[in-house]
């Protein structure tokens, strides 16, 4: 049975958490863009910047991704679990992700996506 190399497994998971953390920013940045704030700008700025600079990082994973020959896709999600399927060298991996280890990732991922953009505005 063949495995992922460490590299690929980083790959991997940076591209689950960047997909996720990306989705979960787009959503916030629909809600903020409706909610009753006073000064809704500055939260809508961050938001952006930090989408940019995600959408770059996610960039990046992908032509790591084409070039170790590796395609990731979501098989089945419920409350627990979520299950994907890693293609890579002609075979086919199947991962198992428990949603609330996913979420506090991709908080953390977030949380360092917002520190990064306060370390570059100083």
């Amino acid at each position: 049975m063949a495995r992922l190399t460490a590299e690929e497994e980083h790959i991997t998971e940076s591209y689950i958490l960047l997909e996720m953390a990306r989705k979960v920013l787009e959503k916030d940045l629909a809600h903020i863009g409706q909610a009753p704030i006073k000064l809704k700008d500055p939260y809508i700025r961050l938001l952006e910047v930090t989408l940019h600079r995600l959408s770059k990082e996610l960039y990046t994973i992908k032509m790591s991704m084409k070039t170790h020959g590796l395609k990731i896709q979501l098989n089945n999600h419920d409350e627990n679990f979520s299950e994907y399927i890693i293609f890579f060298h002609g075979y086919v991996l199947t991962a198992k992700y428990l949603n609330t280890h996913l979420k506090n990732k991709v908080s953390h991922q977030i949380e360092n996506l917002f520190t990064q953009n306060k370390q570059e505005s100083q």
